[in-house]
């Protein structure tokens, strides 16, 4: 009942819902661009990046100094069914659909470094 709770307490957040609507399609993206999309800070971002982590929502890997994260792949059946039936709403959005171009324009740029909030 515990990870239910996690669960639900992950999908409570705007920050998180936003993250998440930018990972649906499968991509894998570095926190210096969802950074820069949800104009917010390096901290914050990864600790609502770490939130979704623990609760296995996303998976995360490092390249060099740089951390790129995803939905993860193995994400249990129970979560799977909620996520599901809860991202339709999240992604029609006029915010998500915002978000979601603004991404698309920074995967044009592929050096982090040249992002201007993009920190180690």
């Amino acid at each position: 009942m515990k990870e239910t709770a996690e669960i639900f307490k992950a999908f409570s957040e705007e920050f998180r819902l936003r993250v998440l609507a930018m990972l649906t399609d499968g991509r894998e993206v570095c926190v210096c661009k969802l950074t820069e999309v949800l104009k917010s800070t390096h901290s914050k971002t990864s600790r609502h990046l770490a939130y979704l982590k623990r609760t296995k929502i996303v998976s995360s890997r490092r390249k060099g100094q740089w951390m790129y994260y995803k939905l993860n792949p193995k994400i249990n059946a129970e979560t799977g069914k909620l996520f599901d039936a809860i991202m339709p709403f999240i992604i029609g959005s006029a915010q998500s659909k915002k978000d979601i171009k603004k991404l698309d324009e920074l995967e044009k740029i592929e050096d982090c470094k040249t992002i201007k909030k993009c920190v180690k």
